[in-house]
């Protein structure tokens, strides 16, 4: 008997989605046990064993280290597909705002959906890449790109920065107000909400950088 065509693409669609449904309970999974043990003291075997699957299929993901960043991917961004940050609806929603509060007002509820599931794995992220030369590495990586979106997001407020105060200069508070270091002690430290943070960083950019 002959498989339609037809036939042959469901199957293939049906392999892919469950190929991405394992994949998302692997990372669910690789980022609790990271959250909750720290990346140093999870195997691959906990990654397997928490996700319910095979230690190959937790392989195929690709090494521990890899399985970090997809997580960290994922928590910035929603998923761990390649397209940038900037070139996503939110973001684009920020960089094409046609004033000042509405750009301040896509920051904020960006911020408020985002920071916190963010910025525990951010805090496990920062700890490995105190371990590993590759993660430390990649740690820098992110470090350079998120000063560059930074730049990008405080250019396309223009002329609305305060008078005499520079794109770079401005680039740089931004930068310190969305660290991640800034993000983890008010959040983790002080028991912030994602809703307080994402308040306090749209009025202090109000306050530091707009005219």
């Amino acid at each position: 008997m002959t498989v339609s065509k037809a036939g042959r693409q469901y199957r293939s669609s049906l392999r892919q989605e469950q190929a991405r449904r394992t994949r998302a309970t692997i990372l669910d999974a690789a980022a609790r046990l990271f959250v909750e043990r720290g990346y140093g003291a999870t195997t691959m075997k906990d990654i397997a064993a928490a996700a319910a699957v095979s230690v190959e299929s937790v392989y195929a993901q690709g090494g521990k280290p890899t399985l970090l960043l997809a997580c960290v991917d994922r928590a910035i961004v929603g998923d761990d597909e390649e397209q940038p940050l900037l070139d996503r609806e939110p973001l684009q929603t920020l960089l094409a705002a046609e004033d000042p509060e509405q750009w301040l007002r896509s920051l904020r509820d960006l911020t408020a959906t985002g920071a916190q599931d963010s910025v525990a794995i951010f805090d496990a992220f920062h700890g490995a890449a105190a371990m590993d030369p590759k993660l430390a590495e990649q740690w820098q990586i992110y470090s350079d790109r998120r000063y560059a979106d930074c730049v990008r997001m405080i250019a396309s407020l223009g002329p609305h920065l305060r008078p005499g105060l520079s794109v770079q200069t401005a680039t740089d508070v931004f930068w310190a107000l969305v660290s991640p270091g800034v993000m983890l002690g008010l959040c983790r430290e002080r028991g912030w909400t994602s809703e307080q943070y994402a308040d306090w960083l749209a009025d202090s950019v109000r306050r530091l950088l707009l005219s």
